[in-house]
């Protein structure tokens, strides 16, 4: 049986819609995927998969990156093709998850960044050094016919199911702004299955140094790996790069770095230094960056409408907290799915509150004097205004009686057992 027949089984699809819902999507979305699966609106997708029609084209969009003005060229089927590409996924990250080794984070069941984190400060020693690499636009520079043979031989008992992934991955036609363009896309940033592609293309990478005992991870096209020396790590900064380049890729030397072990390691937008983990600088400095562009849109769109400062303090608190800390958005996190389970130290959360506090009381007393202080903290409260380190001692909080609860409830089923 092959893995696509399991995308007409409306049991998956359910299973599939549990697993979405656990991980807290937003109610919307939650709500279009059960009407998606109450209407069985999957199946014409799964006929035009069975019986080899043409593949809907992906469309091309060029987005600006998260926190940054720097752009990046996604794509994206519609909705009903996307949302089972999904699910093929999530079925395949599944049934090939053995092919990985244990330095591999991204993508993977039962896996998260505060895993990676937490095993490197594990498996480090204090007087390591490191060399961290990010891959430059790595989903899209995969050479598409070097990455085939190694998706052939890991699909090699589902031959119906490489027929379909091969057809897709050969096809150079996107659309265009309405227009259909051919152009080399790699594996397609943005779409579904990009994530399991991205983890097998560099699985020979990731088992070279667990076969060696180096202390290392990878979460897509974030590297870093350890050693007791520099030399040692200046050699396998060496091996990574030439087995990049072999691979038809290169590495951001904007993002290449190599650490003495009092600088501690960043990683996955984390600092470590002696037992502290906290948000890392330049994570703390693109929000901020992030923060000062919307305040200055908001304070240009208030004084063009002669609106009240009032309101555009609003719009700058709903953006952030909805960033920060609300529901998470289609394959985005928020800062507090991602931060809060890792971090042991309010410091930068600290640092971002003042930052934003500056921000919301500059928006309503259009001053960057003394006079901004006549803006409360209250006031911006009323607002809706959130504060992080708040809410991080209430996830802390939420966190320790869950598991609490969960100790609880093992300890009366080992009894019952």
């Amino acid at each position: 049986m092959s893995l696509l027949d399991k995308l007409s089984d409306p049991l998956v699809w359910e299973r599939f819609c549990e697993y979405k819902t656990s991980l807290a999507a937003p109610k919307a979305a939650a709500k279009e995927l059960r009407a998606f699966i109450d209407e069985k609106a999957y199946l014409p997708v799964c006929e035009t998969i069975r019986s080899g029609d043409v593949f809907p084209l992906p469309k091309k969009s060029v987005i600006s990156k998260l926190g940054s003005d720097k752009k990046r060229t996604v794509y994206t089927y519609p909705y009903a093709e996307n949302m089972t590409l999904k699910l093929l996924t999530y079925l395949l990250l599944r049934k090939y998850d053995g092919l990985f080794s244990g330095g591999l984070y991204s993508f993977r069941p039962g896996r998260t960044a505060k895993d990676a984190v937490r095993r490197l400060i594990r498996t480090t020693r204090p007087g390591m050094y490191h060399y961290k690499v990010d891959i430059h636009d790595y989903f899209n520079s995969v050479p598409v016919e070097a990455f085939l043979p190694k998706l052939c031989a890991a699909t090699e008992d589902d031959p119906a199911l490489y027929a379909f992934l091969s057809s897709l991955l050969r096809e150079p036609r996107v659309t265009d702004k309405g227009a259909v363009i051919t152009e080399r896309k790699g594996i397609m940033a943005g779409t579904p299955l990009a994530s399991f592609y991205a983890n097998l293309y560099l699985c020979d990478l990731d088992r070279h140094f667990e076969d060696a005992g180096v202390p290392y991870a990878r979460y897509s096209d974030d590297i870093i790996v350890f050693d007791d020396d520099s030399e040692s790590v200046a050699r396998h900064a060496e091996y990574i790069k030439a087995y990049l380049q072999e691979r038809g890729l290169t590495v951001n030397p904007k993002k290449e770095s190599f650490g003495a072990p009092e600088d501690g390691f960043t990683f996955l937008g984390f600092i470590c230094r002696g037992g502290v983990v906290d948000i890392a600088p330049a994570t703390v400095t693109k929000l901020k960056q992030k923060m000062r562009r919307k305040t200055r849109a908001l304070q240009r769109w208030r004084k063009r409408s002669d609106s009240d400062p009032e309101r555009a303090a609003a719009s700058f608190i709903r953006v952030f907290n909805r960033k920060l800390l609300d529901d998470p958005q289609d394959n985005e996190l928020t800062w507090s799915c991602w931060f809060f389970s890792v971090i042991n130290t309010t410091k930068s959360l600290h640092e971002i509150d003042v930052y934003a506090q500056e921000c919301i009381r500059y928006l309503i007393s259009d001053s960057r004097g003394k006079s901004r202080f006549r803006v409360k903290y209250g006031d911006m409260k009323a607002l809706g205004y959130k504060n992080l380190v708040h809410e991080y001692y209430e996830y802390e909080k939420n966190a320790a009686e869950k598991q609490s609860g969960s100790n609880i409830k093992d300890g009366s089923e080992n009894e019952i057992i």
